[in-house]
């Protein structure tokens, strides 16, 4: 009669340590504000900020991530822009933005899923009071989290949320993830 030995899961105390003094380091960074207006036409939805953004003070501000690039193909911008207009796009084109989870990291896989859902109802909050016409999730990632089951369709989705003055709702919109780290859509599959 052979005996199955039961392995545990265990990680090297190299890798432990290392891991301990990158989430130390990112604790040093400060998350990125909220840039929101009442009635915008998209509010973006990131899953949370990278270092590079933090660093930078901007929304997607990583030299690789494709986001103000689409964006100012996009047509919803008349004119190329970059992460240092964040701050003047609900007064010129009425776009907004926000994250899921509040605290940046080095990459959105560093969260816990658990740390993601606690953002949920503080995200529902923002956009049942700010009224955006559309909430534009970037990522599938971030909206399968965010409606907690599996989507695997981009574009306008069947949910909405009810704006807290009654008078209307915002449409959900998920586009694929802007971020140089994600090699599963190509740039022109992002402009989109």
């Amino acid at each position: 009669m052979s005996q199955r030995i039961k392995r545990t899961k265990s990680v090297s105390p190299y890798f432990r340590e290392k891991k301990a003094k990158i989430q130390d380091t990112e604790q040093s960074y400060k998350g990125v504000s909220d840039i929101l207006q009442y009635d915008l036409k998209v509010l973006f939805v990131g899953i949370n900020p990278g270092l590079m953004s933090s660093t930078k003070g901007h929304h997607y501000a990583g030299p690789t991530n494709h986001f103000w690039p689409c964006l100012s193909e996009s047509g919803l911008v008349d004119q190329k822009v970059t992460f240092e207009d964040d701050f003047d796009m609900p007064s010129r084109y009425r776009l907004g933005f926000t994250n899921l989870t509040a605290r940046p990291s080095r990459k959105a896989s560093d969260l816990s899923l658990s740390e993601q859902q606690e953002g949920i109802p503080i995200l529902n909050e923002k956009i049942s009071n700010y009224r955006p016409r559309i909430a534009c999730f970037v990522g599938k990632g971030i909206y399968e989290i965010y409606s907690r089951q599996k989507r695997s369709t981009l574009g306008l989705q069947e949910q909405s949320i009810a704006w807290s003055n009654g008078e209307g709702e915002t449409q959900l919109f998920v586009m694929p993830s802007t971020s140089g780290l994600v090699t599963s859509y190509l740039k022109p599959a992002k402009l989109e």
